[in-house]
């Protein structure tokens, strides 16, 4: 048997498909999705009964939306997305950028989506299933597609700036993994440490934070960043890293960490 089984929705929305692919039905997918939920779910209760019971798709589902062959936006794809993982509990969405191939549709687009799209996608994924994000959250109606040279809490904080400063030493959990610069990881070290000393500016860059990232945001033991005046203007330029070509690794590595 598999160990993952995968059905393809490709696009985010029932009107997308309609137009582009008209024989895939939304209702069709997703009640294929729901099958393989239930026969997870029963595979799972036989073998807490019983090791020896088989496995059904041991690392569970998954699917793909790609990217850019429509006019649908990223609020669309995270929405979507989010439904998938809440209602068919699947492990993993991968984004795949739209790339023209020849005597295509006409009405696909000509020019192959960014790559930094993709990677963004993939950012407020891993937001919104470890960072305790709402899909919601991550976008507006009014800007409903993620920056080109910001990350999607960046972006997040940037519009929530009553939400700061943090502080290190006593704010819990869902609050850290909400600051700039502050990965999974970096927090679960944090909220190790923490328990037997105050954390100064110094325990944070030894837990590999990202300092020029994270210091508008944050109070330290030995650090305010209200000198920074979170609320000018100038703070987006005064944190955000230099202007590089997204290489496809970038990308790659995106899929698998989506750390930030």
């Amino acid at each position: 048997l598999a160990d993952r089984l995968s059905a393809n929705i490709e696009l985010p929305k029932a009107s997308d498909l309609a137009a582009l692919a008209p024989e895939k039905k939304l209702v069709t997918i997703e009640n294929t999705m729901q099958q393989i939920r239930v026969k997870v779910d029963e595979a799972e209760q036989e073998r807490a009964k019983t090791r020896h019971a088989p496995a059904f798709a041991r690392a569970g589902q998954s699917t793909q939306l790609v990217v850019g062959a429509t006019e649908s936006t990223d609020r669309d794809i995270l929405t979507t997305a989010s439904h998938l993982y809440s209602a068919y509990k699947l492990k993993r969405i991968y984004y795949s950028g739209f790339s023209p191939f020849p005597k295509a549709d006409a009405r696909l687009p000509l020019q192959a989506a960014p790559l930094v799209r993709e990677h963004r996608l993939y950012q407020a994924d891993w937001l919104v299933r470890y960072y305790g994000f709402e899909a919601s959250e991550l976008t507006t109606s009014a800007e409903p597609n993620f920056h080109a040279t910001e990350d999607p809490k960046l972006s997040w904080a940037l519009r929530h700036r009553e939400f700061f400063p943090v502080d290190v030493n006593v704010a819990p959990r869902e609050h850290l993994l909400r600051i700039p610069g502050l990965g999974y990881r970096n927090v679960q070290r944090l909220l190790s440490v923490r328990r037997y000393h105050r954390l100064t500016l110094a325990d944070l860059a030894k837990l590999r934070v990202s300092l020029n990232r994270a210091k508008p945001f944050i109070v330290a033991a030995d650090y305010d960043s209200s000198a920074l005046r979170i609320d000018s203007p100038a703070l987006p330029r005064s944190i955000l890293a230099p202007p590089q070509q997204l290489a496809l690794f970038a990308s790659a590595s995106a899929a698998v960490s989506g750390e930030i």
